[in-house]
């Protein structure tokens, strides 16, 4: 052990970031997971919370927003607990089912679930596309609140991968109005040549953190296909953030 570390302090704070990444835990919860007596456990939570850090309801513990909440996107739990749900879809559909995250002018994807047709997608997790580029960046930009949007919008060049990239700034933004009103986003050869690409949003207390999307070849994944496939999808995005 680190001669300068404060062991009580250190159990605190290791309780704490439990707590922002997870469910909110009961005491006897905390004490089976930290290994914990009732006594040091009880006093750790009476402090954090006198605090302000952490409150008690119906005798679970939850962080407040004194430290900002910690997004569903950046936690592993998204992860994990997706992938049941796109594992379902990817076996239904055949194609391959992403998780996608914002991060800055970029959307990263997170999780990857191969698609049972011979000739389909591959991606991996880590790859990034400007945010205007894919369904997954427009569906997440079209359902964050207005002033978030905008500070990205602001910022970002529209950099142009294919003659269906967006390149007017005005009829992106008329165009994420058209998915807000919609609850999904299509990627028309919009990234590259080829390929299509629908996506949902995935929320976490009632903000959007995340997308799910599936993609396939456009010979494939036709424009008559987006209605039964969307539905499929918000159906989909819609478990996931009933799990986070």
């Amino acid at each position: 052990m680190d001669q300068y570390e404060v062991a009580t302090l250190k159990k605190g704070l290791l309780i704490l970031e439990a707590l922002r990444e997870g469910q909110p835990m009961t005491l006897t919860e905390i004490m089976r997971i930290f290994q914990l007596n009732k006594s040091t456990t009880f006093r750790l939570l009476h402090t954090l919370e006198n605090a302000g850090y952490i409150e008690k309801e119906d005798r679970s513990y939850r962080v407040t927003d004194k430290l900002g909440r910690t997004p569903a996107a950046s936690n592993p739990r998204l992860d994990w607990l997706a992938v049941p749900p796109l594992n379902q879809l990817a076996q239904e559909v055949g194609e391959t089912l992403y998780v996608g995250i914002l991060h800055d002018l970029h959307v990263v994807t997170t999780q990857v679930v191969e698609g049972t047709h011979t000739m389909r997608i591959h991606s991996q997790v880590g790859d990034s596309s400007y945010a205007h580029l894919s369904a997954f960046g427009k569906v997440i930009l079209a359902h964050l609140d207005e002033a978030r949007r905008e500070e990205i919008l602001s910022r970002l060049t529209l950099h142009k991968n294919t003659e269906n990239t967006f390149s007017d700034m005005h009829l992106l933004r008329e165009h994420l109005k058209v998915i807000r009103r919609q609850g999904y986003a299509v990627d028309d050869e919009e990234t590259e040549v080829g390929l299509r690409c629908i996506a949902a949003p995935i929320y976490y207390d009632d903000a959007v953190i995340a997308a799910v999307a599936l993609a396939g070849p456009a010979a494939r994944l036709t424009k008559k296909k987006d209605r039964a496939l969307s539905k499929r999808l918000l159906e989909c995005s819609a478990q996931i953030s009933r799990k986070l």
